[in-house]
């Protein structure tokens, strides 16, 4: 999400047992019924991307991971017994450890102690593009996350940001020119790393707006759209990242730029559209809460999905994009690669708070699945879910916070399992 909170890439860092990683393919990818999902094909129902492996739609979920999940009854609270069965833990991080309530971030951080010092393996997989994974793994610490005695490395590899995997994948498929939009310099810290120094931002590296950008009108504001793009006409792709001041002067650069493309080039041998990637497809997100007629209401904010979904929506037909989070291939195939983190999905649980990313994510990768509602979702959404015939979006299980069984027992059943089973 975007508060808090590749095709065989080979400058991917090593996972916390050594080695490099190839990293996964990417999926062409839309947040709404209009935004297209299907890849130009080789006639088999897959795609290449040039120096990429051909990447093929997933397979419908398997009829014993389907029997798995009805034994278990979608939805359900898990009894403590089932919440600590599993090998692999993936944690999504806004909304599930922080942006919530100080008294829910000390139970989550227990929760996941708890898993950690027992053995179970923990990773954090966040959506947010904004920071850096190295800024993430220090707030998870500011936060009161005990990592033991793993090195800077082995935390590193514990963690996956959005930003992280489109700075890879821009790496692995030559784009070296972006034009990056964007509210914070995290996803450009994390280009930098790969060695891509020439991209054109909406900000500088301190974080401050582009001056070109500071208004938001597309027409009648000097230097005009065609000014800013003839001053770097070597941008190579669109990427969206999460502004919190997206404008139509931004939305409009960037139109423009796969226009002026399209016409320059459409007819020239060789020719491929100007790509856009979004670091994530969310449609929202929780920005905070507040009073409203007497009530307490979550602040719901504008997600990076949406964002990519302006550019992609001003064309006809819809542009493709690129996804580079959650629930996306990219994401999966990166978990589950013996040359990468090398997860077993099928003894992994995904917990997070989102039914859009968080919960497709585990359901199309095999995971079981475990909704908090501290975040996104409500319990409200929860139901409309529960009684559509969108099963993919449907948790294993429920619980009202991370933290329930902290909560419940005082030392996350070391002394009394039994009240929580």
């Amino acid at each position: 999400k975007h508060v808090c909170g590749p095709n065989t890439p080979r400058s991917l860092p090593p996972h916390s047992e050594g080695g490099t990683r190839p990293g996964p393919r990417p999926m062409r990818a839309g947040t709404t019924a209009s935004s297209k999902r299907v890849a130009p094909t080789n006639g088999d129902g897959s795609f290449c991307g040039g120096l990429f492996p051909c990447w093929r739609p997933s397979p419908p979920m398997s009829s014993g991971t389907e029997l798995r999940r009805a034994d278990r009854g979608g939805a359900r609270q898990p009894t403590w017994t089932e919440f600590t069965s599993f090998d692999t833990y993936v944690f999504d991080c806004d909304g599930v450890i922080w942006g919530i309530s100080e008294a829910d971030t000390a139970t989550a951080v227990s929760t996941i102690n708890f898993l950690i010092k027992s053995g179970k393996r923990v990773m954090f997989v966040t959506n947010n593009s904004n920071k850096r994974r190295r800024d993430f793994v220090e707030e998870l610490i500011r936060k009161g996350i005990d990592f033991g005695g793993r090195s800077e490395k082995e935390r590193l590899g514990m963690m996956i940001s959005a930003s992280y995997t489109t700075a890879r994948y821009l790496a692995a498929a030559g784009l070296r020119y972006p034009f990056v939009i964007t509210s914070d310099t995290g996803l450009l810290q994390e280009l930098q790393e790969v060695g891509i120094t020439q991209f054109f931002a909406t900000i500088d590296l301190d974080g401050n707006p582009d001056p070109r950008f500071e208004s938001a009108a597309m027409m009648g504001v000097d230097p005009s759209i065609v000014d800013i793009i003839a001053s770097r006409p070597e941008v190579d792709c669109i990427v969206m990242g999460w502004d919190m001041g997206i404008t139509a002067r931004k939305v409009g650069t960037a139109v423009n730029y796969i226009r002026f493309h399209d016409d320059l080039n459409k007819d020239k041998p060789g020719y491929k559209p100007m790509p856009i990637i979004a670091c994530s497809g969310d449609a929202s997100g929780v920005l905070g809460t507040a009073q409203y007629q007497g009530q307490n209401v979550k602040i719901r904010a504008i997600g990076n999905g949406a964002m990519a979904d302006f550019v992609a929506r001003c064309f006809d037909p819809v542009r493709e994009w690129l996804d580079m989070g959650k629930p996306s291939d990219a994401l999966l195939e990166l978990l589950a690669s013996p040359q990468a983190y090398n997860v077993d999905l099928s003894k992994a649980l995904m917990v997070g708070d989102t039914l859009q990313t968080d919960i497709v994510f585990g359901n199309r990768g095999g995971m079981a699945t475990l909704l908090v509602l501290t975040g996104v979702t409500t319990a409200e959404e929860l139901q409309e879910a529960l009684l559509s015939e969108e099963r993919h979006r449907i948790p294993t299980f429920q619980l009202p916070k991370l933290g329930h069984f902290a909560s419940a027992t005082s030392h996350l059943g070391v002394t009394s399992t039994q009240s929580c089973v």
